[in-house]
């Protein structure tokens, strides 16, 4: 038996919201599927889409790319209908037009972001649960007191902020208490300078020093700690970006069990909670970790 065709338009407007855009493989893989795991045709989404885009509940437009034509160049975002049945579906919806005049460099970033965020949501583990996603806007904070300006009005600092391109919450019940690891995820350019590496880190470093983690309005309250996933294009680019990392102070996040962890965007996709991860504090470069793993 299939989903209704309700829940799946819902599942869509709500996927739309908050990663702004998804891609046709992302409909195949996560979206149009049967409760048995097999996707809905190709035709049958298109039409599904094309309707749905008619009555303005979304638009479409391609996007250039070298290895793939037709269909696939296409890229998803919401419509004006679609917008305002997200704020019924949600309560409310975080939405700004200007978010969906980007670059295609910005698109495709964007689109690898949702892909890994269906990966580990639509995938299980033995011990953790999947629990939360955030998109990019969702999980920037600022982690700075509020200091009161001249006219009274309480500001933060523009220094103590982190800005992952997206987190997710892993869960699990130990002794009928609830055990959470955030996730922070930085999914990385091809040609990232080392100062640039280095400030995120400190940041994040800060961040747990502050306990900011801790009884977060937005992630929740049973944070016990933090780990922050660098996932780059392939692996010569994993291991530069790890040796540029390990110049890093991230003190704080270990001592509270956190680390930084470094794979591929293709090892992600393969196995997203396999033992893909080298890790920034390891006793050993080449030992390869899962996401929760005890780093030695």
């Amino acid at each position: 038996m299939a989903k209704r065709i309700g829940d799946i338009e819902e599942q869509l407007f709500v996927s739309l919201h908050d990663l702004v855009f998804i891609d046709v493989p992302y409909l195949e893989k996560y979206i149009f599927v049967h409760t048995n795991g097999k996707a809905y045709s190709r035709a049958w989404i298109s039409r599904q889409m094309k309707a749905l885009q008619t009555e303005g509940y979304i638009k479409s437009f391609p996007v250039a790319k070298a290895t793939t034509r037709g269909n696939d160049r296409l890229v998803y975002t919401l419509d004006t209908r679609g917008i305002q049945e997200t704020k019924e579906i949600l309560g409310e919806a975080d939405w700004d037009a200007r978010w969906t005049q980007r670059t295609p460099t910005y698109v495709f970033h964007s689109l690898r972001m949702a892909h890994i965020q269906a990966a580990y949501a639509s995938n299980s583990d033995d011990l953790f649960g999947f629990k939360e996603f955030f998109s990019e806007r969702r999980a920037y904070r600022n982690y700075g007191e509020h200091v009161r300006d001249s006219s009274g009005k309480g500001r933060q600092s523009a220094t103590t902020v982190i800005r992952p391109d997206g987190a997710f919450v892993l869960e699990r019940e130990v002794q009928a208490q609830s055990l959470q690891i955030l996730f922070l995820v930085e999914l990385e350019r091809s040609r990232q300078r080392i100062d640039v590496t280095l400030n995120k880190i400190r940041r994040y470093n800060e961040y747990v020093r502050k306990s900011a983690f801790k009884e977060d309005q937005v992630f929740g309250d049973s944070i016990r700690t933090v780990r922050v996933l660098f996932i780059s294009n392939n692996e010569t680019e994993r291991n530069q970006l790890m040796r540029n990392a390990q110049k890093a102070d991230a003190r704080e996040l270990e001592k509270i069990g956190g680390a930084l962890l470094f794979a591929t965007y293709e090892d992600v996709m393969r196995d997203p909670y396999g033992a893909i991860w080298k890790a920034g504090h390891s006793s050993d470069p080449e030992q390869l970790y899962s996401l929760y793993k005890k780093i030695e």
